[in-house]
């Protein structure tokens, strides 16, 4: 079934003509002065526009503005991430077959430094010989935990350097008891040792050594100084 549907349409028709002649001529554009609107053909408008710049003058053009290019924000660059900690290690006595400078230098080039307190990027203890008579390195792996690498056997440390590698797990030594003179125990009994057999004292190779011997060394000063003086 087909429907029938009307629309209403509003047509605007110019002024001028209706005032002229009464026809109806349909308005293409509008002029407004104040509160007042008039709706005009085509031929209308032309006229009616030249007659008021003829007595008005035409308007001025409207200046140009320079608009400004709107620069985009250059991108905040990414922050450079903070290089790693250097790892440090600690050594404790001579490394068997190489100078004080020359083993650290060597520690150094693989990259770690060598520090004398163990700190938070502290990762080894290499043990030298006489390292069990520094007691505070051996507290602070103890307390750190830190791993502990016994270079006392010769050509241990030598064969961690050349294969770039310096590995732990070998046991933390006890301090070593030093006396007054600064030797350990072990130091001490060698000493006192070498110095009986060149005094004509029998002293046995391993075990105790006998107690007049030790009294003796000890004094072997104010022996010595008596003998010189007769």
């Amino acid at each position: 079934m087909r429907k029938t549907v009307l629309v209403l349409v509003e047509k605007l028709y110019c002024d001028a003509h209706i005032a002229r002649d009464g026809s109806e001529v349909e308005a293409t554009a509008s002029l407004k002065l104040g509160r007042d609107t008039w709706h005009l053909c085509l031929e209308h408008n032309v006229s009616f526009g030249r007659y008021l710049c003829d007595a008005l003058g035409a308007p001025p053009e409207s200046e140009a503005v320079e608009v400004e290019p709107v620069s985009e924000p250059e991108p905040e660059p990414e922050p450079e991430p903070e290089p790693a900690a250097v790892q440090s290690v600690m050594i404790a006595g001579e490394v068997p077959g190489y100078e004080w400078d020359d083993a650290r230098e060597a520690v150094r080039n693989l990259g770690y430094e060598v520090v004398g307190r163990a700190d938070d990027s502290t990762v080894l203890l290499i043990l030298g010989e006489g390292g069990d008579r520094n007691a505070t390195k051996l507290r602070d792996a103890s307390e750190r935990g830190i791993p502990v690498m016994d270079v006392r056997k010769p050509g241990r440390f030598k064969s961690a350097i050349r294969s770039g590698e310096l590995v732990g797990g070998d046991p933390l030594p006890e301090p070593a008891k030093v006396d007054r003179s600064g030797m350990s125990e072990r130091e001490r009994n060698r000493a006192v040792r070498a110095w009986a057999r060149e005094n004509g004292y029998a002293v046995p190779t391993k075990g105790r050594i006998p107690m007049h011997v030790r009294h003796a060394w000890e004094h072997r000063d104010e022996s010595e100084g008596k003998a010189a003086a007769a």
